[in-house]
Protein backbone atom coordinates (compact mmCIF):
# COMPACT_ATOMS: atom_id res chain seq x y z
CA UNK A 1 0.00 0.00 0.00
CA UNK A 2 1.53 3.38 -0.98
CA UNK A 3 2.18 5.97 1.71
CA UNK A 4 -0.39 8.75 1.88
CA UNK A 5 0.90 12.09 0.63
CA UNK A 6 0.35 15.20 2.66
CA UNK A 7 -2.22 17.66 1.31
CA UNK A 8 -0.28 20.79 0.33
CA UNK A 9 -3.30 23.04 -0.13
CA UNK A 10 -2.58 26.35 1.64
CA UNK A 11 -4.31 26.54 5.01
CA UNK A 12 -4.85 29.80 6.89
CA UNK A 13 -5.27 30.23 10.65
CA UNK A 14 -5.81 33.49 12.51
CA UNK A 15 -3.11 34.24 15.10
CA UNK A 16 -4.83 37.42 16.27
CA UNK A 17 -7.20 39.98 14.82
CA UNK A 18 -5.54 41.25 11.64
CA UNK A 19 -2.76 38.62 11.47
CA UNK A 20 -3.11 35.23 9.78
CA UNK A 21 -0.54 32.50 9.19
CA UNK A 22 -0.65 30.51 5.95
CA UNK A 23 1.14 27.22 5.42
CA UNK A 24 1.27 24.73 2.55
CA UNK A 25 0.88 21.55 4.51
CA UNK A 26 -0.35 20.47 7.93
CA UNK A 27 -1.42 23.55 9.93
CA UNK A 28 -2.99 23.43 13.39
CA UNK A 29 -3.92 26.18 15.80
CA UNK A 30 -2.89 25.65 19.42
CA UNK A 31 -2.95 27.67 22.64
CA UNK A 32 0.30 29.20 23.78
CA UNK A 33 1.36 31.17 26.84
CA UNK A 34 -1.10 33.86 28.03
CA UNK A 35 -3.81 32.63 25.60
CA UNK A 36 -1.63 33.49 22.62
CA UNK A 37 -2.61 31.53 19.52
CA UNK A 38 0.25 29.44 18.10
CA UNK A 39 0.21 28.00 14.59
CA UNK A 40 1.95 24.64 14.26
CA UNK A 41 2.98 23.67 10.73
CA UNK A 42 4.79 20.77 9.10
CA UNK A 43 5.41 19.40 5.64
CA UNK A 44 7.68 16.79 4.09
CA UNK A 45 10.52 18.08 1.92
CA UNK A 46 13.00 16.59 -0.50
CA UNK A 47 16.49 18.04 -0.66
CA UNK A 48 19.01 17.61 -3.43
CA UNK A 49 22.73 17.54 -2.71
CA UNK A 50 25.08 16.75 -5.58
CA UNK A 51 22.40 14.78 -7.40
CA UNK A 52 21.39 12.87 -4.27
CA UNK A 53 17.79 13.22 -3.05
CA UNK A 54 17.36 13.30 0.71
CA UNK A 55 14.05 13.08 2.56
CA UNK A 56 13.28 15.54 5.31
CA UNK A 57 10.67 17.49 7.18
CA UNK A 58 10.01 21.18 7.86
CA UNK A 59 8.39 22.01 11.22
CA UNK A 60 7.36 25.57 12.12
CA UNK A 61 5.65 27.40 14.95
CA UNK A 62 4.32 30.95 14.63
CA UNK A 63 2.68 33.39 17.04
CA UNK A 64 1.73 37.07 17.24
CA UNK A 65 0.93 39.51 20.01
CA UNK A 66 0.04 43.17 20.41
CA UNK A 67 1.88 45.35 22.92
CA UNK A 68 2.55 49.05 23.54
CA UNK A 69 5.03 50.48 21.05
CA UNK A 70 8.62 50.70 22.28
CA UNK A 71 11.43 51.65 19.92
CA UNK A 72 13.62 48.83 21.25
CA UNK A 73 11.04 46.21 20.19
CA UNK A 74 11.06 47.60 16.65
CA UNK A 75 14.84 47.10 16.32
CA UNK A 76 14.68 43.43 15.37
CA UNK A 77 18.46 42.89 15.28
CA UNK A 78 18.55 44.02 18.92
CA UNK A 79 15.61 41.75 19.80
CA UNK A 80 17.48 38.78 18.30
CA UNK A 81 20.71 39.78 20.11
CA UNK A 82 18.77 40.00 23.40
CA UNK A 83 17.37 36.49 22.84
CA UNK A 84 20.92 35.21 22.33
CA UNK A 85 22.25 37.10 25.38
CA UNK A 86 19.44 35.78 27.59
CA UNK A 87 20.19 32.24 26.37
CA UNK A 88 16.71 31.71 24.95
CA UNK A 89 18.48 30.35 21.86
CA UNK A 90 21.01 28.17 23.66
CA UNK A 91 23.11 26.18 21.19
CA UNK A 92 22.02 28.27 18.17
CA UNK A 93 24.92 29.11 15.82
CA UNK A 94 24.03 31.97 13.46
CA UNK A 95 24.99 31.36 9.82
CA UNK A 96 23.14 33.98 7.75
CA UNK A 97 20.73 36.89 8.16
CA UNK A 98 18.33 38.75 5.92
CA UNK A 99 16.87 42.10 6.97
CA UNK A 100 14.02 44.17 5.50
CA UNK A 101 13.64 47.28 7.69
CA UNK A 102 10.78 49.70 7.11
CA UNK A 103 8.89 52.58 8.70
CA UNK A 104 5.73 50.54 9.36
CA UNK A 105 6.78 46.89 8.87
CA UNK A 106 10.22 45.41 9.55
CA UNK A 107 11.38 41.82 9.12
CA UNK A 108 14.50 39.91 10.13
CA UNK A 109 15.25 36.30 9.17
CA UNK A 110 18.13 34.48 10.86
CA UNK A 111 19.34 31.08 9.63
CA UNK A 112 21.42 28.96 11.96
CA UNK A 113 22.11 25.48 13.16
CA UNK A 114 22.02 23.51 16.36
CA UNK A 115 23.92 20.38 17.25
CA UNK A 116 23.10 17.20 19.16
CA UNK A 117 21.33 16.36 16.90
CA UNK A 118 22.44 18.53 13.98
CA UNK A 119 19.53 20.49 12.54
CA UNK A 120 19.07 23.80 10.75
CA UNK A 121 16.64 26.48 11.85
CA UNK A 122 15.25 29.74 10.46
CA UNK A 123 14.00 32.33 12.97
CA UNK A 124 11.71 35.05 11.63
CA UNK A 125 10.98 38.30 13.49
CA UNK A 126 8.34 40.73 12.16
CA UNK A 127 7.32 44.02 13.76
CA UNK A 128 4.30 46.04 12.59
CA UNK A 129 3.58 49.53 13.91
CA UNK A 130 -0.08 50.46 14.38
CA UNK A 131 -0.49 53.83 16.05
CA UNK A 132 0.73 53.57 19.63
CA UNK A 133 0.85 49.74 19.45
CA UNK A 134 3.30 47.25 18.03
CA UNK A 135 2.36 43.83 16.69
CA UNK A 136 5.20 41.35 17.13
CA UNK A 137 5.18 38.21 14.99
CA UNK A 138 7.60 35.34 15.55
CA UNK A 139 8.19 32.17 13.56
CA UNK A 140 10.65 29.36 14.11
CA UNK A 141 11.16 26.71 11.40
CA UNK A 142 13.31 23.64 11.99
CA UNK A 143 14.55 21.39 9.18
CA UNK A 144 14.94 17.72 10.09
CA UNK A 145 16.40 15.01 7.88
CA UNK A 146 17.02 11.31 7.95
CA UNK A 147 20.70 10.49 7.57
CA UNK A 148 23.21 13.13 6.50
CA UNK A 149 22.54 16.84 6.83
CA UNK A 150 23.76 19.39 4.30
CA UNK A 151 23.46 23.15 4.54
CA UNK A 152 21.14 24.75 2.00
CA UNK A 153 19.32 28.06 1.62
CA UNK A 154 16.58 27.16 4.08
CA UNK A 155 15.13 30.69 3.96
CA UNK A 156 13.76 29.94 0.50
CA UNK A 157 11.77 26.99 1.90
CA UNK A 158 10.30 29.28 4.58
CA UNK A 159 9.37 31.83 1.88
CA UNK A 160 7.91 29.16 -0.41
CA UNK A 161 5.79 27.23 2.10
CA UNK A 162 4.77 29.77 4.78
CA UNK A 163 3.55 33.36 4.84
CA UNK A 164 1.67 35.89 6.91
CA UNK A 165 -1.30 38.01 5.90
CA UNK A 166 -1.31 41.25 7.86
CA UNK A 167 -4.36 43.52 7.72
CA UNK A 168 -3.73 46.19 10.35
CA UNK A 169 -4.35 49.94 10.29
CA UNK A 170 -1.23 52.01 9.56
CA UNK A 171 0.06 54.42 12.19
CA UNK A 172 -1.12 58.05 11.94
CA UNK A 173 2.50 59.15 11.38
CA UNK A 174 5.81 57.46 10.68
CA UNK A 175 6.68 57.68 14.37
CA UNK A 176 3.65 58.32 16.61
CA UNK A 177 5.77 58.82 19.74
CA UNK A 178 7.89 61.58 18.20
CA UNK A 179 5.31 63.16 15.91
CA UNK A 180 5.51 66.95 16.19
CA UNK A 181 2.77 68.85 17.93
CA UNK A 182 2.00 72.54 17.70
CA UNK A 183 3.69 73.00 21.08
CA UNK A 184 7.02 71.80 19.66
CA UNK A 185 6.68 73.29 16.18
CA UNK A 186 9.51 75.64 15.13
CA UNK A 187 8.24 78.14 12.58
CA UNK A 188 10.23 79.06 9.45
CA UNK A 189 11.48 82.62 9.51
CA UNK A 190 10.51 84.63 6.46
Amino acid sequence: MPAAAQDITPVSVQLMEGVAFIGEGGVELQSGVDDTAVASFWRPLQYNHQGEVLAGRMECRAAAKREPYRAALYQLEQVHAANLAQERLRGFEELDTRSAPGDVVSRLDVMGRRTSPLRYQVLTYVAVRTGSDLVSIRQSCTFLRDGRVYRQDFMRYVDRHTSFVIVLPPPASADPLTAPTLDSLVDIET
